[in-house]
């Protein structure tokens, strides 16, 4: 099958499988995630969808366990359609940004609503999704936590471990996390790879941290090399791109323990882990200091134990 007859039998089994939620009275809309268009149907093999329903309705599955989010695997000429099902009120909380799967990789995505049934939630999708495509300060953080956790991993696999396998993979992640930055950076939304997009975007950097990569040796002293490539990237880059972070700090204008962080960015793809990882990186370059604070590990305790406590002064 050629790429655009893929497309034509993409865009069909869409509009018979929207034809059947229209149906149905307990589905509020449909948004596709992703264009369906040469430039991405090429390498995908399903179709991806939000299915709005109606609060109280949703049918769980032994299958779905605890998780609050419930996903299906649908087929329409003999395509396979990815839906998750999502109740009106989360729906309204993604918009709100509330939620963890609120509207994120904008910039790698784009969403269209196919159908609608309730004026509100169409008006709410086009503010949130026209909000979430102008939001680089917070795609660049999310992409630059990355980075800095991904070369956090590739140092302590060198230095520690001396697995030189294990950490070129962890470097070819770092350079898909510098693709996302950069076309993220760019202002551009794109749908196909990052990594070739960031080749025509920056094609010296990218030629430098990801095909000098791809085609050296994996020997000790290379991967040294590209080690300090990376961390000179972050030097250039992490504390303007971590401005988020950095903000919210600066106006609490006190030591902030890091489950008080990561409950601030719970709404985004800023992991605890990353922001740990982000906020050890900004503490080795004197940008943050590092403290600690208590934390009672459940409601009952009376015996409190430390976390990690950042204070940012302001500059």
């Amino acid at each position: 099958m050629t790429v655009p007859e893929k497309v034509v039998l993409f865009e069909r089994a869409l509009q018979l499988f929207l034809d059947r939620v229209r149906a149905d009275p307990n589905l509020l809309a449909a948004v596709l995630i992703g264009s369906l268009t040469e430039e991405t149907v090429w390498r995908r093999d399903s179709i991806s969808l939000w299915l709005i329903e109606k609060d109280g309705v949703t049918k769980r599955l032994r299958a779905d366990g605890e998780d609050s989010r419930i996903f299906r695997t649908l087929v329409e000429e003999g395509v396979n359609l990815h839906c998750e099902l999502i109740p009106r009120s989360r729906f309204k909380r993604m918009v709100e940004g509330s939620a963890r799967t609120a509207f994120r990789y904008s910039f790698f995505a784009r969403r269209r609503l196919m159908y609608c049934a309730d004026a509100s939630l169409a008006k709410w999708f086009e503010q949130a999704d026209t909000l979430a495509r102008r939001d680089q300060d917070r795609e660049l953080c999310i992409a630059t936590t990355w980075l800095i956790h991904g070369h956090r991993s590739a140092a302590r696999l060198l230095e520690i471990k001396g697995d030189l396998d294990l950490a070129f993979q962890e470097l070819l992640g770092c350079a898909h996390c510098v693709a996302a930055a950069e076309v993220i950076a760019s202002g551009e939304v794109h749908e196909g790879l990052a990594i070739d997009r960031a080749l025509s975007i920056a094609p010296a950097l990218m030629g430098k941290l990801y095909l000098q990569l791809l085609s050296g040796s994996r020997t000790r002293s290379e991967l040294d090399e590209k080690l300090l490539a990376f961390d000179e990237y972050l030097g250039a880059h992490a504390e303007t791109r971590l401005r988020p972070v950095l903000s919210y700090l600066r106006k609490e204008g006190r030591l902030v323990p890091l489950s008080e962080l990561s409950d601030y960015f719970a709404h985004s793809q800023l992991f605890p882990w990353h922001l740990e990882s982000a906020c050890e990186w900004l503490e080795r370059k004197g940008v943050l200091q590092k403290l600690s604070a208590p934390l009672g590990l459940t409601k009952l305790s009376r015996v409190e134990v430390e976390e990690p406590a950042y204070l940012c002064e302001s500059r």
